[in-house]
């Protein structure tokens, strides 16, 4: 009687590692980012920020950070290709889904070729980032032809960019940041080109006083150098409508100014001043940054 017992035993144990053959749990400690494998393994799993891989969770306001997910394995193979499926989803504060791509492969319905496969999922940081808000990135890979599942889950911040000094008097927004128009992507420190275009970006607007359903707003902006040379200059970029107003709608969502550098030599550093002031109230927001023009 014995004997059958530990047989049957035997045969259990078997079954549960028969069972989890192909699963596998993993934790990094230094940013909490959770994976599973179900069928699907992945060798491993590269931070990549900016271009430069780099393993952490606090990203800078406008960072461009790329999950690379190398040798997908366990795919089922079909006519000689597999049919990889990617999804990824970001969360805000565990309720709020402010990211949404539940197909990020469309140019791979017909499968691919590839080995070993590497697949990639990446996003921007322009998230908000003024109320300790908590965000965790979800991406799954799943098999188009089999039952395979890969999951990958990433919590991370996002912090305030500090290339701009921004003071407020009245004037509210979401996000202030300078956008360098040439790359794609917002500035991270004041090394700026002057072959690149950059564009003052402050988004959704509030405050503004309205008279008459219309707002007066006043966006001046100048740059000048160490020696106090003047490198731009507008005294008021919204000058079309100083004396007869624009409906709130028109620029509650964003307001933007483009900056170009001339060449020539630049006696840095340089002093940027940006400000949004309402005519008809003293509120207004004040934003200054000092750059390095090459």
């Amino acid at each position: 009687m014995q004997k059958i017992k530990t047989f049957t035993l035997l045969i259990s144990i078997a079954t549960i590692v028969s069972c989890q053959f192909n699963q596998s749990v993993e934790k990094d400690l230094t940013t909490g980012a959770y994976s599973r494998g179900d069928g699907i393994g992945v060798d491993d799993i590269i931070i990549e920020i900016n271009g430069e891989t780099d393993n952490r969770n606090e990203f800078v306001f406008g960072e461009k950070v790329n999950l690379i997910f190398n040798n997908v394995t366990g795919l089922t193979y079909s006519d000689g290709k597999t049919y990889p499926e990617l999804s990824m989803y970001i969360v805000k504060n565990e309720k709020d889904t402010v990211l949404s791509n539940p197909n990020l492969l469309k140019s791979l319905k017909n499968g691919t070729e590839l080995s070993p496969l590497q697949l990639q999922a990446n996003f921007i940081t322009a998230l908000p980032n003024y109320d300790n808000e908590k965000y965790k990135v979800y991406v799954e890979i799943t098999d188009k032809k089999g039952n395979g599942a890969f999951n990958y889950e990433l919590p991370f911040t996002v912090k305030k960019n500090d290339l701009l000094d921004i003071k407020s008097n009245g004037i509210e927004y979401s996000t202030i940041y300078l956008w360098n128009e040439t790359l794609k992507q917002p500035v991270f420190d004041n090394e700026v080109s002057s072959e690149h275009l950059f564009i003052l970006i402050l988004n959704e607007i509030e405050g503004l006083e309205l008279t008459n359903d219309k707002v007066f707003p006043i966006f001046s902006i100048d740059l000048k150098d160490n020696n106090g040379n003047e490198i731009l200059s507008n005294p008021n970029l919204l000058s079309a409508y100083e004396e007869e107003g624009v409906n709130y709608k028109d620029v509650k969502s964003q307001v933007t100014a483009k900056l170009t550098f001339a060449k020539g030599q630049i006696n840095n550093p340089c002093k940027l001043t940006a400000k949004l002031k309402d005519k008809n109230s003293e509120k207004e927001v004040n934003i200054s940054a000092v750059l390095n023009i090459n």
